[in-house]
């Protein structure tokens, strides 16, 4: 074994990690469009908090959490979504928001 072998295999390891972290993040980040997407369609449409939880959950994943706020004409949910592997633990995390406005009652 040659020194520059020795010195290559933990720089071509460290690189693969950087490529399968920022995958991660990617799809992490489109989940949780979707998640936010479907979530705000349901709180302007006047679903439950309850069924908004459990959409989020469906399409984000159990360690999605959710923001809902409104206003008088809109409602904004926010979601965020730890992107899984080893940076998890420094805190990278998906965010998306949506924001809608609140459909009238027919």
């Amino acid at each position: 074994m040659t020194a520059e072998f020795a010195v290559g295999i933990p720089a071509v390891l460290l690189l693969l990690g950087a490529i399968l972290t920022a995958a991660a993040a990617g799809i992490a980040q489109v989940r949780a469009e979707e998640a936010v997407r479907a979530a705000a369609r349901e709180v302007a449409r006047g679903e439950s908090p309850a069924v908004v939880a459990l959409t989020v959950q469906r399409m984000a994943g159990d360690g999605a959490k959710h923001v809902i706020s409104s206003a008088p004409q809109s409602v904004t949910v926010t979601v965020r979504l730890p992107v899984p592997g080893p940076l998890a633990a420094a805190g990278l995390a998906a965010t998306a928001s949506a924001v809608l406005p609140v459909e009238a009652p027919s």
